[in-house]
């Protein structure tokens, strides 16, 4: 599992695709997402696994904590994915 460290690392795997990851949660479980990222509107798509709910946010809202975890889960090293 690799843990990713920046914004700009995830946006540049999520360009080549839509790829899931893992938000570590507190006592070893986790959120699955899926996330992609569309360099021309320069918007995030985020699937949330739990719920099958669907987000398309700005980057601002992506490291806001009241719209998703994936900011603050990256600020924490608690954002990883598989190779």
């Amino acid at each position: 599992m690799i843990k990713i460290k920046s914004i700009a690392e995830l946006k540049k795997l999520a360009q080549k695709r839509g790829f899931e990851c893992v938000v570590l949660l507190n006592g070893g479980l986790g959120s699955r997402k899926t996330v992609s990222y569309n360099p021309v509107t320069k918007m995030w798509r985020v699937r949330n696994h739990i719920d099958d709910s669907r987000q398309v946010l700005t980057t601002r809202q992506l490291n806001t904590k009241s719209y998703t975890h994936v900011g603050e889960a990256i600020k924490k090293n608690a954002l990883i994915y598989r190779t």
